[in-house]
């Protein structure tokens, strides 16, 4: 299912950078597409590194509580395959000048790349990504003005409904979503394989019926078997088709508030575990009533894991 899956959307675009001319920033002149470059490399990242954690300014997105990833990607130009293949013997009876080179696809202008997977308001997708970029322009407007500055189109973006619309207008179909949470077998519904194979059977037995009961003759039986299996057969593909493009079902407890709680009491519990080892069993069951009290498993709100790192604040330091 493209662009919809697992109860989360998987978002494209490819946003045109009109690279004319020479801008001026901090009193250096450049191109806007190295200016574009600029503003992506010194963008900060997660906390996800010792030197991030040091660093300790987190990514914007972190300020969005359903994004799950995000990444930019600026492309000049797409990457050269080689020459085609081609028939040694055939380039040879038509005297082919292998030397000469052959068409290069080339863009017009630069683009950026914008790949972000993020949860979903609704489980059908309604209102999104529209409400997605609504709210993340209204959590992170300055940096999203330096990233697009220079895109074609942009200079009218004023508003969150407006980069909305913008991103949408450069919104390409996802074809290759991942999503990693699942941690058993999905169970999806199945065209029923009794019905593919009776509509086919109808086409060809009603006919057959209809000529032996003398109401057709055989000639037209025959023609109107061969129009009726045609038509059972783009049913039965029609019907195939319509139940692959439905987006598998979600997985349980994977919003973000979900996956951040999970990753808290995961670290929360191993050192709990960790401080139990010398202790009695009555010492750990009472232990083990008040953690559960401290961590409060059920509350999503906290505590929990912050967005954008890659461990817990706990007492006594980090995970």
């Amino acid at each position: 299912m493209p662009n919809i899956d697992v109860d989360t959307y998987f978002f494209t675009a490819l946003a045109p950078v009109c690279n004319e001319g020479i801008v001026e920033h901090d009193g250096v002149r450049t191109s806007p597409i190295e200016l574009v470059r600029e503003v992506l490399e010194t963008m900060p990242t997660a906390l996800q590194t010792p030197a991030t954690e040091r660093l300790g300014i987190n990514s914007p997105f972190s300020r969005n509580s359903r994004t799950h990833f995000a990444r930019f990607v600026v492309i000049d130009q797409p990457n050269f395959n080689g020459r085609p293949n081609s028939n040694a013997i055939i380039d040879a009876i038509a005297n082919t000048d292998l030397v000469k080179p052959g068409p290069i696809d080339q863009l017009s202008c630069p683009y950026i790349m914008v790949m972000i997977d993020f949860d979903l308001l609704e489980p059908s997708g309604k209102g999104d990504p529209r409400s997605y970029f609504e709210e993340l322009w209204q959590q992170m407007e300055p940096e999203l003005r330096s990233v697009f500055q220079y895109c074609y189109g942009f200079d009218e973006v004023e508003s969150a409904a407006d980069f909305a619309s913008y991103m949408i207008r450069c919104q390409v179909e996802t074809t290759m979503s991942f999503h990693d949470y699942w941690w058993e077998a999905v169970k999806v519904p199945t065209v029923s394989t009794a019905l593919l194979i009776a509509l086919p059977a109808l086409a060809i037995v009603l006919p057959v019926i209809a000529a032996l009961l003398g109401w057709l003759g055989w000639h037209w039986a025959v023609a109107l078997a061969v129009l009726l299996l045609i038509l059972a057969v783009f049913i039965d593909y029609k019907l195939i088709m319509h139940r692959g493009e439905q987006p598998m079902p979600a997985a349980p407890g994977t919003k973000l508030p979900d996956v951040l709680k999970g990753l808290y009491l995961q670290q929360a519990f191993t050192r709990f575990a960790e401080e139990q080892q010398p202790r009695d069993l009555a010492q750990r069951g009472a232990a083990f009533r008040s953690f559960l009290q401290s961590v409060d498993p059920a509350n999503l709100e906290g505590p929990t894991q912050p967005p954008g790192v890659v461990r817990s604040k706990l007492e006594g330091g980090n995970a």
